[in-house]
């Protein structure tokens, strides 16, 4: 059987198809560039098309292409005569999340469309809360609104006033679902200087205007502008009612007081009456005193945990021993974790584990352990130091979460160490937290 024989290579054989091969790659790379901007030209050379169909796809492509020299063409296309290139152009400056856009997005806020209008609310604080939007418009604003209580723009951004201005135009916008978003839109982006114009969408014909616009007020005013609240509490709209129940709590209004625990009263044992006494115990009023005192003695866990929290942001010193003693021998948890916020907040540290350990669990309870450590503000961070070597990673992990929320920059060495956490969620935690320590540390102030 006769056997074929293959040529063996030689080192010049192989240096030539080397030789080759290097030559057709850097052909091909050398071409891709070219390639590539030559495509990007064409899109905005389309954006001149006389079609419009053809305007609103290279819309769309730039958009896509996250490339900041997009920014200018498409912003010349905000006054184009056809509404959904228009639109297209908005969706395209949000995808491209670059704040040169913002002028012109400021700009469509007065589009003589609704839907522009309306998407350009949304752009706006997509683009400033790096946030990317879920679902319709409005049902995204409102969910947002929700999750947290005051703004949601990162502390190293400033917002442009000329936002502001715009969306506080939009409050008088003839569509009632384009008031109501402006006015979400002004909270989660913290728009002080829009609360005259929020305070006025209280008197708005239309519920929902008024609901986001009570939203809204806890997310940027202060507790003197709060005031404005107070009447809400009789709007004949229970999600209005609502909404102004959860802003005067946040802002700790102390003024509704009274208001309030009337209308505790007549609901008490009503579940509105348990968000009333929620509003109602946050607002610091010494005068409700004695019906927190009452409240301790309630089967209901939750009035009962709602007055300690009452009793303790009233801040009366004489209740410590009382706290502590209370403290051993109650048997629900979460209100054993108020207890312990009280006796905290009235000066005795010792009891801070039963917040942070808190931490550790899921749902509702860890939630709550985690606003009241917040509320109880920047001076307690280097107590919260030691937990960072807690056995448990949920915990290590939420004070590496906290400790950013309160920007207390000096625990980036402390925070450093859990880079190299055996728990990998743990390490990711520590990471955005010193960076967002990092960014606010290093940002200038807001104006």
């Amino acid at each position: 059987m006769r056997m074929e024989r293959f040529a063996v290579p030689t080192i010049l054989d192989r240096a030539r198809v080397a030789a080759v091969l290097a030559v057709a790659l850097g052909l091909a790379l050398g071409s891709l560039p070219a390639r590539a901007q030559d495509a990007f030209d064409d899109l905005v050379a389309n954006l001149k098309s006389p079609t419009a169909r053809t305007r609103l796809e290279a819309a769309r492509k730039l958009g896509e292409s996250r490339r900041r020299e997009a920014v200018a063409p498409l912003a010349a296309l905000v006054r184009d005569p056809e509404p959904k290139v228009r639109l297209e152009v908005v969706r395209a400056l949000t995808m491209l999340r670059d704040l040169s856009g913002v002028p012109s997005l400021v700009t469509s806020l007065q589009d003589g469309d609704p839907a522009v209008r309306d998407e350009t609310i949304s752009a706006l604080v997509e683009v400033y809360t790096e946030r990317d939007r879920t679902g319709p418009v409005g049902r995204f604003l409102e969910g947002f609104s929700d999750e947290y209580e005051r703004s949601s723009v990162p502390p190293y951004t400033t917002v442009d006033p000329t936002v502001f201005r715009g969306l506080s135009g939009a409050l008088k916008d003839e569509k009632t679902h384009i008031r109501a978003d402006a006015a979400y839109a002004i909270g989660i982006l913290g728009g002080g200087s829009s609360i005259p114009d929020l305070v006025a969408a209280l008197q708005d014909p239309q519920g929902d205007v008024r609901a986001a616009a009570a939203t809204a007020l806890g997310k940027c005013a202060t507790n003197v502008e709060g005031r404005a609240l107070i009447p809400l509490l009789a709007d004949d709209n229970t999600t209005v009612r609502n909404r102004a129940l959860q802003s005067i709590g946040v802002l700790r209004v102390h003024e509704a007081g009274p208001a309030l625990r009337e209308m505790f009263v007549q609901h008490r044992r009503r579940e509105l009456g348990t968000r009333v006494l929620a509003a109602l115990s946050r607002t610091g009023d010494p005068a409700q005193g004695d019906l927190y005192r009452e409240l301790l003695f309630s089967n209901d866990p939750d009035q009962r945990r709602l007055a300690v929290e009452g009793l303790a942001r009233i801040a009366d010193a004489s209740m410590l021993p009382a706290f502590k003693t209370d403290f051993q021998r109650e048997k629900n948890s979460d209100v054993r974790m108020a207890y312990g916020f009280g006796i905290v907040r009235l000066g005795d540290r010792a009891f801070l584990d039963s917040l942070v350990l808190a931490l550790g669990g899921t749902g509702q309870s860890a939630q709550h352990a985690r606003d009241l450590i917040l509320e109880l503000g920047p001076s307690l961070a280097p107590d919260l130091y030691p937990y960072l070597n807690d056995r448990d990673p949920s915990v290590r992990g939420a004070v590496c979460d906290i400790l950013a929320a309160l920007g207390d920059t000096n625990a980036g060495p402390k925070l450093t160490p859990l880079l190299a956490d055996p728990n990998s969620k743990v390490a990711d935690r520590a990471n955005r937290a010193i960076e967002k320590l990092r960014r606010a540390g290093t940002a200038p102030a807001r104006p």
